[in-house]
């Protein structure tokens, strides 16, 4: 979810909110006793007392804050209907956030429909979703935290590219998927990962990763 201020529109920016509007729903999620400050400030990277100044006005939110505050916010969705768009606010392309897949240990996938991301690139597929990563085992590619765009539709096994895979148990996994033998691999640093032969028990495709997103500070650099 991109955040400008008032006044400021650009065609190819998902709805934007002000930093009026922000400050508006946090005071009344706060007031609501939703979530304690103190996680929010750890959300934000931020410290504690820098929330009770937000919310006095002694402060401002900072632009690398607002992105994030709004998606603490739940203002990237509105309950599972589509994007938040507020009055006057130019919306175009978003795509569903459905929740977490392990880059690690294989688990059930959380699932919380009710978020959106802007899509990050035009043309995307209208059936591709958004997963955020967990784990490690694929940290020679991304780092935890990281988002990856799934087309659930693109299933086609190639050598070499990334998938989100299930098990017959309904655990999923992100991976890297190789051929001869096929195997998918964890591209890892962590000697705990190990290659899973697939012809040792029956496996779904879940989808191609199209797309990874990250920050700076998410990224696998040495």
């Amino acid at each position: 979810m991109f955040v400008i201020d008032a006044g400021l529109r650009f065609s190819q920016c998902l709805a934007v909110l002000t930093h009026d509007q922000l400050l508006a729903e946090l005071r009344a999620q706060i007031a609501a006793k939703k979530f304690p400050q103190k996680r929010l400030a750890e959300h934000l990277r931020i410290a504690p007392a820098r929330i009770s100044e937000i919310l006095k006005g002694d402060r401002r939110i900072q632009s690398q804050e607002m992105s994030l505050l709004a998606e603490w916010l739940g203002l990237s969705g509105s309950g599972g209907d589509g994007p938040f768009v507020p009055p006057n606010a130019l919306p175009v392309a978003s795509i569903p956030l459905l929740g977490e897949v392990p880059a690690g240990p294989w688990r059930e996938a959380i699932r919380k429909t009710h978020q959106y991301i802007p899509a990050p690139e035009p043309g995307m597929p209208i059936s591709a979703y958004a997963l955020k990563v967990t784990g490690d085992s694929m940290d020679k590619i991304v780092q935890n935290g990281a988002t990856i765009i799934v087309d659930p539709e693109d299933r086609d096994l190639f050598d070499k590219w990334l998938y989100v895979v299930r098990n017959s148990e309904g655990d999923v996994t992100f991976k890297q998927y190789r051929e001869r033998p096929a195997r998918l691999v964890p591209c890892s640093n962590n000697p705990e990962h190990v290659v899973v032969p697939v012809a040792d028990r029956e496996y779904e495709i879940v989808g191609r990763v199209i797309l990874i997103t990250m920050r700076p500070d998410q990224a696998a650099l040495d």
